[in-house]
């Protein structure tokens, strides 16, 4: 770095030193050609007036091609050489007439309004070409920027293109979505001058000595990341510009990315998903023969043995088990399609928990306390949607409860909807983990090593309960965990 940095001190001196060079030999060339030009003037015996209006074109044509400083070097040294030469006394540098000191002062003071105007002049003309070429410089970037390919680093394209248009030696991008954790004092020092040291002083910076630019990139009040631009005509407004158009690229870039990523993974989901209903509607018919033999051997127990009948008694429940997870697996592939088309019907909210209550085996049956009013009235509801996500709910708070604590159901029911809540004794879920829970196949990370399961149960909760104008949720306290289903009432959706 420090070798770097001597390189570009000692490019800055030689700079500063060729321009110091020049002005001194224009004007030397000002003051030969002026002479020259007076010498032959005065063997052409050209009068005072003719003299004066050529060095006037004179001064206007050097004060547009080379500036203010020449032109002034011009106009003094013609007024030297105009006194010598044409006014009287002839070869002496006095002026006998004082008419002819107010010509030469006259001259001289257009001379200068002229040079000044001249000069303005072309440095409008130069600022007018800069903005030309600044907005051409800007056009062709933001053009090239939108072909930057999503595949790869953003930083380093939108660098090559900075340098291949904005002819830059070297461009220097650090941007937080690429470059990791800032260093802390224990790891090795950030380098002097670097992108990365310029975002973390927020510091905007020009050096024309060493004609570096620095800049923070900030998306409104927020920075994103930083740019050092090095070897270049230092621009401070095009390097505004070129920082709030290169954090705009990096933002939709980073934009663009996390679509793909999405759209990546909406497919995946739907790939697995198509995989699933296909294995579910597989499994169906082997399962159902599997079902019909097991029980065709059950009724004629009296030609099996005691361990024949076990057997044949573990395929039964087993295939059962299988149906229910298969059935689960169509039901929810259904509700995210959006296919299931209610059907509705009438039912009492207690007679529908029975029922359910009468499927669960005796275990869980028995830790199973029901809290529902005898006043409720009749719901109109998909009976075998709303059956199903019951059965999750208690299956889910089963698993998961600490022991054999109770497993409370209650429910509630005003005027809009009837509300049903599920609680349990298990562990409290983390907050950052209540939303996504109830997303298809998803699994809590402190259940890596509990209880199986597939992750549907409470997505069809969730999706049951949309589809009944309601929706699903948990709430959690330090010994109880309770997860709530509502549904609107029919004639209110209406």
């Amino acid at each position: 770095m420090n070798l770097s940095l001597a390189k570009l001190h000692a490019a800055a001196f030689r700079r500063d030193s060729g321009r110091w060079l020049r002005h001194v030999l224009l004007s030397l060339l000002s003051i030969a050609g002026t002479t020259v030009l007076a010498v032959a003037a005065f063997r052409l015996h050209f009068n005072l007036s003719a003299i004066g209006s050529l060095y006037l074109l004179l001064v206007v044509f050097v004060a547009l091609r080379w500036g203010f400083v020449q032109a002034t070097v011009i106009s003094v040294t013609a007024v030297f050489c105009m006194n010598y030469l044409f006014i009287p006394p002839i070869f002496e540098f006095q002026v006998a007439d004082p008419e002819n000191w107010i010509a030469v002062a006259i001259f001289e003071t257009a001379a200068l309004l002229v040079s000044g105007l001249s000069s303005k002049l072309r440095i409008h003309a130069a600022q007018m070409e800069l903005e030309r070429a600044r907005t051409a410089k800007l056009y062709a970037l933001s053009r090239a920027i939108l072909l930057i390919d999503g595949r790869g680093s953003a930083s380093e394209q939108l660098a090559a293109l900075i340098q291949e248009f904005v002819l830059v030696d070297a461009v220097d991008l650090w941007v937080v979505y690429e470059g990791g954790p800032l260093p802390t004092v224990r790891q090795s020092p950030v380098e002097a001058g670097s992108a990365l040291e310029t975002y973390i002083e927020e510091a905007d910076s020009d050096n024309p000595e060493l004609r570096v630019t620095r800049r923070v990139l900030r998306l409104g009040p927020t920075p994103i990341g930083a740019m050092v631009l090095r070897g270049w005509e230092n621009d401070p407004l095009l390097a505004d510009a070129i920082a709030s158009l290169a954090a705009v690229a990096l933002e939709r870039a980073r934009a663009l990315q996390k679509e793909s990523r999405a759209e990546a993974e909406r497919n995946t989901e739907r790939l697995r998903a198509a995989v699933l209903d296909g294995l579910a509607h597989g499994f169906k018919t082997p399962l159902t023969a599997i079902q019909t033999a097991s029980s065709g051997l059950l009724e004629i127990d009296q030609e099996l043995t005691p361990t024949q009948t076990e057997l044949v008694s573990i395929i039964d429940e087993q295939a059962t088990v299988l149906n229910q997870m298969t059935t689960r697996l169509l039901q929810t592939a259904a509700l995210e399609a959006k296919e299931v088309r209610l059907r509705r019907s009438n039912i009492s909210i207690l007679c529908l928990l029975e029922s359910m209550l009468a499927e669960l085996e005796e275990i869980i049956r028995s830790r199973v306390k029901l809290m529902v009013p005898r006043d409720l009235m009749e719901i109109e509801v998909d009976v075998q949607m709303i059956h199903l996500a019951l059965l999750q709910l208690i299956d889910n708070a089963a698993k998961y409860s600490v022991g054999r604590r109770m497993i409370e159901v209650r429910v509630a029911q005003d005027e809009m909807e009837t509300r049903i809540e599920v609680a349990n004794g298990g562990p409290p879920i983390k907050p950052e983990e209540r939303e996504h829970i109830f997303e298809r196949f998803y699994r809590g990370i402190d259940t890596a090593h509990g209880p199986s399961g597939t992750g549907l149960g409470l997505s069809i909760v969730k999706k049951t309960a949309e589809a009944h104008g309601g929706r699903a949720w948990v709430e959690c306290e330090d010994d109880a965990t309770r997860f709530f289903l509502t549904m609107e009432h029919h004639d209110k959706m209406e």
